[in-house]
């Protein structure tokens, strides 16, 4: 007779590989945001480009977002995160840990891409509301 239930332990071994670096829980999203490229050692003439983004997953440390454009690594962002559930935005600012194409494109053929963003702290960010929320919400 098999068993139907599943281990935890297992299971969990199997989600997480070694390739995987996050620290903290990913919320699934699909929240617009904009992002602002403020700095691009690579592509300097990136400075300055505003981008209509969707979010993937949100945690309190880190953003995966969808966009038209491919974003180098090492980039440093501003970003401007409308989460549905809550009134306002969140103003963050981040790096790009990684970036990678999708297999998709959008309505006018334009290739997408995943981008990976590490949140840093700051004095003139939302941060530490960021923080609050994202902590709320994977307690939920």
């Amino acid at each position: 007779m098999t068993d139907n239930i599943i281990q935890f332990n297992h299971a969990r071994v199997r989600r997480m590989s070694n390739n995987d670096k996050r620290i903290h829980p990913r919320v699934e999203s699909g929240d617009r945001l904009f992002t602002q490229i403020v700095l691009a050692a690579d592509e300097p003439e990136l400075v300055g480009t505003t981008l209509s983004c969707t979010a993937i997953n949100m945690s309190i440390g880190g953003i995966q977002f969808k966009t038209t454009k491919p974003v180098p690594v090492g980039t440093l962002l501003d970003l401007w995160v409308d989460v549905s559930s809550r009134p306002g935005k969140f103003f963050l600012a981040g790096e790009v840990r990684w970036s990678r194409p999708t297999t998709e494109t959008d309505e006018n053929g334009t290739e997408l891409h995943f981008v990976g963003v590490q949140l840093k702290s700051g004095a003139a960010t939302d941060i530490l509301d960021w923080r609050d929320y994202h902590g709320s919400a994977v307690a939920r």
